[in-house]
Order: structure tokens, then C-alpha cells, then sequence
């Protein structure tokens, strides 16, 4: 039901911002009616601008501004979003119309089995990528707006689950779609064709616009995906989701921008304290056998009793940590906190050496030990040669190429630890190999960001995996990561 007024909306528009932890004072309120007096209405953009300029004093706020915006002042149907004119694609599908879209023959296949069936050769999200690349090379904002409402239709999984957030919903939709193939079939398709141009001036200047419009893209996706939650939930339950928590209880996949920003601060201090608990817990647990030759020296200063037993100093056994990190999709920002994490805590965990994978696998200790504030795992991926066929998450691709390359280093003080959703796109998961390791290695943990109900849904294979892992742990919150952490070391 649509609020009575503008005012009525702004007013619910002003509280929301103050649950979500946004200081907007009645002076700031005050301002923001007067400066709307100055803009047209009618104009999305010109009138977000306008509340933005006199609600929003720090930076990190502004995420949280833009999400309930768009929950408290959602697009109508047929309104093309930020103020863009009347998208339409090359098959003519307004972006309100998202029926008509999926019927013009665009929408991809649905990797967890809900999506619309397409002919047994195209790949899921395939049809997708072309269009969207086509649309990148062209600047073509209209045709990047239908997209995006095409990708939550098709992609979303949207319909029947009001409990999710947008976070979840876009893990899922960036999961299937991923973006990051595009900017290489984009080089590929251009100036990369040619490896004597790949470093010149004129390529690196491309990648870089075409990484300004995907993140443009992705905006596009965020916005598209609270508008419909606003829909299907109302912009009351909608809203609920940014109001503040228990930070170590906020959900890595649910978390909104401004909470993962707090969660990136929260890193370091929970380091310090994880690194004294492990630290003493080692203490308590590596107490040194009995010295008998000290004892009885000792003992002789009362008449032979040995009331003051010596113990011989333990020997310091710490294992050799070996990270292999999936940093596919929305995992991604999972896999930052925790190689951050334990970097952080190095010096009491062991010598850590790390690696990032999709459906190649590379190592990545180098680049994490110049980091000072930890890795983004993001900024490796044109460094990093993670990717190594079509993009595809393939874990059992990536355990056997881990095996081939780094598994003699592997050894009975080396304990494994794996990040990911063992979602390896319905591939060989190649478990015999992981069973190899496990008998190498100490141990063998796996961390998934997934909650344990979805597990062993559509492609995940994490029961397979589990029988090979001494320790399977479910960390979706920073609270569940820390215990993880402690148990390990």
C-alpha cells in the first residue's frame, strides 16, 4: 500500500535511516524539505541527489542511504532505474516487463534446476554474458538496466522465500552469473586478442572502463533486487533488514555494505584476542613431559621427596597451514575475512601459505604477506591466475591441479584447511583426491559460508567431501568464524 504523500514517505524515509544506524538530525530533515524545493520530483536521480547532499555526512553511510531509498521509494512498473530513459534490449523488452524479456528468448538456464530450459549445449548464463557484454562495449545503460531485471527474474530465485536478504539473493545471481569472465571475453574479443597489445596503454585503459561499467552493472542488480524484496515482503520488513545488530552475528552473505565494512575494522581486534586465547590454550595443553634427572636433584634438598617435580620445555609443534580459498562469486568477501583472519594470527597459528581458486588454483602467499591491511582477494584476479577453462567453480579440477603442484609439500605436520560451498557446478568433486591428501596431511578442516541446511542441495557436494575432513564447519557470521579459528588452533 502506498503511503498517503510524499511527506508521509519522507518522514518514514527519515526513521528508517535512524534504526539503520544513519544520523540525520531534525535540522538535517528541515534541510533536505527545503532542498527538494529546488530539484523536480519527477527526476529519481536529481531527487536521491538532493536527499543524499543533506542527509549523508560520512562516507560509509552512503550504502545504507541508497538501500533504503530504494525500499522506501521503489521503481514503478515500466520505470527504468536512475533515472535512465525507457530501456529496452535488442528484442524490444521493456525493463518493467520482465515476463516479456524471458519470453524474447534471453534468460539463461537456472544452475540450481529452477530456471527456464534452454537447448542441452548452452551453458547457464551464457546467452546472459554475450548480451551483457554487447551492452558494456556499446555504453548502452537501457539495455544494462532490462539486463539486470532479466538476471533477478532468471537467476534470482526470488519467488516463494520473503526470509531472504539481498545480500543472499545476489550471492546467488552474481553465483551463476559471474562477472568477472566478463572483462576477459571482452579482451579477448578486443584489444587482448593481439598479447603484444595486451599491456599497451590503449588495453589497460579499456579494462579499466569496462570494469567501471560492470560495477555500474552490479549497482544495477543490487538496486533491482531490493526493489522486488520491497515488493514481495513490504518496505517495513524490507527495512528491517539494515536496522543494527550484534555485529558478530550479521551474516557474511546477508550483510549489507556498511556492515561489511564493519566487519573488515572488527578483523584485527578479534585477531589479538584469538591469537592470547590460542596461545594459552597451547600452553595449558603442551605442559612438558617429567625431567627425572632434575627431579631427583631437586628432591634432594627435601630428604629425597620429589615435592618439586621439573618438566622438560615442550617442543613448539605448530603445523603448517596450507589455505586453499574459493574466491568465486560472493564467496569472495568470506574467503577475504578469513585469510585475514589468519594471517593476522600467523605467529601462533604456523607458517601459513595460501591460495584463491575458481576453477584454477594459484598461490597467493606472497601477495598476502606485503598486504599490511590484509588481502582483497578482488584485486588479485587480473594478477592471479585463478581462472584456468570457462570460469566455472570446479572443485575437483582445482583439488587434483592443488595435488599435482603442491601436495608433495604436504607432509604430516601440514593441516589443510578449505573455503568454499563445495558447489562444483554438478563436475567430477574428484573426493579420491581429497582422501589422498587427508592421509598426507595432520588434519583436514572445511569452512562453508552456507548454512548447513543447504548443504548436499542441488550441486553442492559437501557430504562427500565431509567424509574426508576431520572437521566440517559451518561460519556464516564472524562469532561462528572466531570459534572455528580457536578449535583450529
Amino acid at each position: 500500500m502506498r503511503p498517503a504523500s510524499l511527506e508521509t514517505s519522507l518522514l518514514e524515509f527519515f526513521h528508517r535511516l535512524r534504526d539503520a544506524g544513519v544520523p540525520a538530525s531534525m535540522v538535517e530533515v528541515v534541510d533536505a524539505f527545503h532542498g527538494l524545493r529546488h530539484v523536480e520530483l519527477g527526476d529519481r536521480a536529481q531527487f536521491r541527489a538532493a536527499l543524499a547532499a543533506t542527509l549523508v555526512k560520512r562516507g560509509e553511510d552512503r550504502a545504507s542511504f541508497d538501500v533504503l531509498f530504494d525500499v522506501c521509494f521503489p521503481l514503478t512498473r515500466g520505470e527504468p532505474p536512475s533515472g535512465g530513459g525507457a530501456a529496452e534490449t535488442g528484442n524490444g523488452a521493456r525493463d518493467g516487463d520482465q515476463a516479456g524479456a524471458a519470453g524474447a528468448g534471453a534468460a539463461p538456464g537456472d544452475r540450481n534446476g529452477q530456471g527456464v530450459d534452454r537447448a542441452e549445449t548452452a551453458e547457464p548464463g551464457t546467452e546472459l554474458l554475450e548480451a551483457l557484454l554487447d551492452a558494456l562495449r556499446r555504453d548502452d545503460e537501457a539495455a544494462m538496466a532490462s539486463l539486470a531485471a532479466l538476471a533477478v527474474d532468471s537467476l534470482g530465485g526470488m519467488a516463494g522465500q520473503p526470509e531472504g536478504s539481498e545480500r543472499y539473493f545476489m550471492y546467488r545471481i552474481l553465483r551463476q552469473l559471474e562477472l568477472y569472465r566478463l572483462i576477459q571475453l571482452a579482451m579477448a574479443g578486443g584489444l587482448g586478442a593481439d598479447p603484444l597489445q595486451a599491456g599497451s596503454l590503449e588495453a589497460r585503459l579499456e579494462r579499466e572502463r569496462l570494469q567501471r561499467r560492470l560495477e555500474e552493472f552490479r549497482r544495477m542488480l543490487a538496486e533491482r533486487v531490493r526493489h522486488r524484496l520491497a515488493a514481495q515482503t513490504g518496505a517495513e520488513s524490507a527495512a528491517a533488514l539494515y536496522r543494527e545488530r550484534q555485529l558478530e552475528d550479521v551474516d557474511f552473505l546477508g550483510a549489507s555494505t556498511s556492515q561489511l565494512g564493519e566487519l573488515r575494522q572488527a578483523v584485527r581486534p578479534l585477531a589479538r584476542k584469538l591469537a592470547a586465547r590460542v596461545a594459552a590454550k597451547r600452553r595449558r595443553r603442551h605442559r612438558g613431559r617429567l625431567d627425572v634427572r632434575r627431579t631427583v636433584r631437586r628432591s634432594m634438598q627435601y630428604g629425597g621427596v620429589p615435592v618439586d617435580p621439573a618438566l622438560r620445555a615442550p617442543h613448539a609443534t605448530r603445523p603448517d597451514l596450507f589455505v586453499l580459498a574459493d574466491v568465486s562469486g560472493s564467496v569472495v568477501e568470506f574467503a577475504e575475512f578469513t585469510l585475514s583472519l589468519l594471517y593476522a594470527m600467523s605467529r601462533e597459528l604456523g607458517r601459513l601459505r595460501s591460495f584463491a581458486f575458481v576453477d584454477g588454483v594459484d598461490e597467493l602467499t606472497g601477495l598476502l604477506a606485503a598486504s599490511e591491511r590484509g588481502l582483497d582477494l578482488r584485486a588479485t584476479f587480473a594478477r592471479a591466475n585463478v581462472v584456468a577453462g570457462d570460469g566455472h567453480s570446479d572443485y575437483g579440477q582445482v583439488l587434483e591441479r592443488f595435488s599435482e603442484r603442491y601436495g608433495g609439500d604436504v607432509d604430516g605436520r601440514s593441516t589443510l584447511i578449505v573455503m568454499g560451498d563445495a558447489r562444483g557446478n554438478y563436475r567430477d568433486p574428484s573426493v579420491r583426491t581429497l582422501r589422498r591428501l587427508r592421509e598426507r596431511s595432520r588434519r583436514v578442516y572445511w569452512l562453508n559460508p552456507e548454512p548447513r541446511a543447504e548443504w548436499d542441495t542441488t550441486d553442492s557436494v559437501m557430504g562427500l567431501y565431509a567424509q574426508h575432513c576431520d572437521r566440517v564447519f559451518e561460519v556464516r557470521n564472524l562469532r561462528q568464524l572466531a570459534d572455528c579459528v580457536y578449535e583450529i588452533g
